[in-house]
């Protein structure tokens, strides 16, 4: 299959920004969860509770990456997550903001974890194990362990439209595009739901069936062609 007719996968992601009141947290909430497409949230282990309720009100699934950049040691990573699946079944995300040393990736993915958001990747360490499709902004350093970065928060053709100079950024077909929907933007609901809406519209554009919406951690599956090619092949083939 030619990469024209594979569809281009975006995850969209949102942190809960420190210092929420307890209302603009909701607002958040009810914004993203009503949607209509999954967001996965990134949230520090003490909101998973809220986060699980809320989305119990909404009747949908809640999709969480466990932030655990305080975390610091490989035992405290364990503790913590394990005490996060208690409350989330089946988690298995996790978010880190700064670098991110072997012990603490081998301690996520003896946590459980199968996928990690990055702000970026290490400029030195081991290199790829696997390879990812070409377009992904994404690796794995360590066997069962997928990492990913963030795509600007707002579609190519809005950004070209708010900031020329970045006009040249594009999102292959057979691509893939993890926007940060809470960079920038506070506290402001109403900014979140724009942005949603805005990825929404983009996706129309491109056609029907041509972009699929995907939870942070159906990135390992989606890496390996599970729903990705209607022939069953695998994506690292079409790359």
């Amino acid at each position: 299959m030619s990469r024209a007719g594979l569809q281009t996968t975006v995850v969209l992601c949102c942190g809960l920004p420190a210092g929420l009141s307890q209302a603009a947290i909701d607002a958040w909430l009810t914004a993203g969860l009503r949607a209509g497409v999954p967001i996965t949230w990134i949230a520090p282990a003490d909101r998973m509770r809220e986060i699980a309720a809320a989305a119990a009100a909404a009747g949908v699934e809640a999709s969480v990456a466990i932030d655990v950049s305080a975390v610091a040691s490989r035992s405290g990573l364990r503790a913590t997550v394990g005490d996060a699946v208690t409350v989330m079944p089946g988690l298995e995300a996790a978010a880190v903001r700064g670098g991110l040393p072997a012990e603490r990736r081998r301690g996520l993915a003896e946590a459980g974890m199968r996928v990690i958001l990055r702000d970026s990747f290490d400029a030195t360490g081991p290199g790829p194990r696997r390879p990812a499709p070409r377009g992904w902004p994404c690796r794995s350093v360590l066997w069962g362990l997928w990492e990913a970065t963030p795509s600007p928060a707002v579609p190519p053709t809005t950004i070209g439209r708010l900031l020329p100079w970045a006009a040249g950024t594009v999102i292959p077909a057979g691509g893939l595009a993890v926007p940060d929907l809470s960079r920038g933007i506070a506290g402001a609901a109403p900014l979140l739901r724009s942005r949603v809406e805005q990825w929404q519209s983009w996706a129309r554009r491109r056609g029907p069936g041509s972009v699929s919406f995907a939870r942070l951690a159906d990135l390992p599956a989606l890496v390996a062609g599970a729903g990705r090619l209607a022939d069953g092949g695998s994506v690292l083939k079409a790359a």
